[in-house]
């Protein structure tokens, strides 16, 4: 992924209004591996349960959203695989990740979901530059063809959010 500013991060961003996005904080990114990322996210550290992610979408256009990730309840004791990475994960490994849709579908409420990687490390486990809360999975992908799963997963997300 190309570096980004904290002005693209706030322009790219499709599911919230300009002035919420202008308020919003965004980490320090001058630490930021870009080249082994597929999309940058992170966790809102005021509220745990709202997350960021920034990626290029189509055409290589710049694309945000906020999310919102649905608090389980007690009773859901389940393993469960990312939708975008394929990681397996613990109880609590992944969440809900839900997002309003952009523009007119947006206004009344409309979102999109997917069960994601709480930690947002997708990129991460599909390079094995962290190994996976279960261990990996036994893939006959190789590494680029989990990357390439990653960006195809993402970008059907997102081309769900905008239309």
């Amino acid at each position: 992924m190309k570096p980004l500013t904290r002005d693209d991060i706030r322009r790219s961003l499709v599911n919230m209004s300009k002035s919420r996005a202008k308020a919003l904080t965004i980490p320090a990114l001058d630490d930021v591996e870009w080249d082994g990322l597929d999309f940058y996210a992170w966790v809102d550290g005021r509220d745990l349960n709202r997350a960021y992610l920034v990626a290029r979408a189509a055409e290589d256009r710049l694309m945000g959203v906020e999310l919102r990730a649905t608090i389980r309840s007690a009773d859901f004791r389940r393993k469960s695989i990312c939708g975008f990475c394929a990681t397996a994960h613990p109880v609590g490994g992944t969440a809900l990740f839900s997002s309003l849709k952009s523009g007119k579908e947006g206004r009344p409420g409309n979102t999109v979901g997917i069960y994601m990687c709480r930690s947002l490390a997708c990129s991460l486990y599909a390079r094995e530059k962290i190994q996976a809360p279960m261990g990996q999975m036994h893939e006959t992908l190789d590494r680029d063809d989990r990357i390439a799963r990653i960006r195809t997963n993402l970008e059907g997300f997102l081309a769900k959010i905008l239309h």
